[in-house]
């Protein structure tokens, strides 16, 4: 099962480097996905703040465990508070509602570095028995520049339920298996998002692109993360 995110990591999503790592296949999956700000509408509507709700198309990389993902998904971040200046959105686990993830794929694979006794290095690999669409939980924290135009996101997803995997060690024979897999999505390295803010013309609608490549943060671990998103303010 997916190791949960612990007490400390929690509370580190709740300032703006608060970032997350979530563990799985003995390793961490991060993809990389951005969020968005809110219309000036939300500033004279004091009683409902909205949420922002879209797509996010990402795909990415990982290494040790080798890990190549490809996913959609569609979220809802609720607005928790906002002045004539800026807006956010903080959440914990359960606060915000579930997103739907679409794993489209998701291939793992590991080689040991030491060589068994017969000279031989163990292998092995997994990948989706199918492509699946599940529900993930969200945590996380949007930061919005009014001013400056200019948002940041970070955001954890972990999964609701275990995924098929359809695997092949290279000393036994094929075998399936179900583990949880979490995603990282963010404007930046872990913990360091506020580093790659995005621009929007209109706070109503976030519409961009975005490449998270290795940085000295992500230890060569991760990367490069291919983002689209579009996000739009609704109450």
């Amino acid at each position: 099962m997916l190791t949960e995110i612990a007490p400390s990591r929690a509370k580190a999503a709740r300032s703006s480097n608060g970032m997350r790592l979530a563990s799985c296949f003995n390793g961490v999956i991060i993809v990389a996905v951005v969020a968005g700000a809110a219309p000036a509408a939300v500033l004279a509507q004091p009683a409902k703040l909205g949420a922002y709700t879209g797509t996010i198309n990402v795909s990415g990389t990982e290494v040790s465990p080798q890990v190549v993902s490809r996913a959609t998904v569609k979220v809802s971040l609720p607005v928790t508070e906002r002045d004539s200046r800026s807006v956010s959105s903080d959440f914990l686990s359960g606060e915000a509602p579930n997103a739907s993830v679409l794993l489209s794929q998701w291939d793992v694979s590991f080689k040991e570095r030491s060589a068994e006794s017969d000279g031989k290095f163990s292998s092995w690999t997994c990948a989706l028995a199918a492509p699946v669409e599940i529900a993930m939980k969200p945590t996380g924290i949007l930061n919005v520049d009014l001013d400056k135009k200019k948002h940041e996101l970070s955001l954890t997803l972990l999964s609701t339920q275990d995924v098929a995997f359809n695997c092949v060690h290279s000393r036994s024979c094929a075998y399936k298996k179900k583990q949880g897999v979490a995603l990282y999505v963010g404007t930046g390295a872990p913990g360091m998002q506020g580093l790659a803010p995005q621009s929007f013309a209109d706070a109503g609608r976030l519409s961009a692109k975005y490449t998270l490549m290795p940085t000295a943060e992500t230890r060569g671990q991760y990367g490069p993360i291919v983002q689209e998103w579009d996000l739009r303010w609704v109450h």
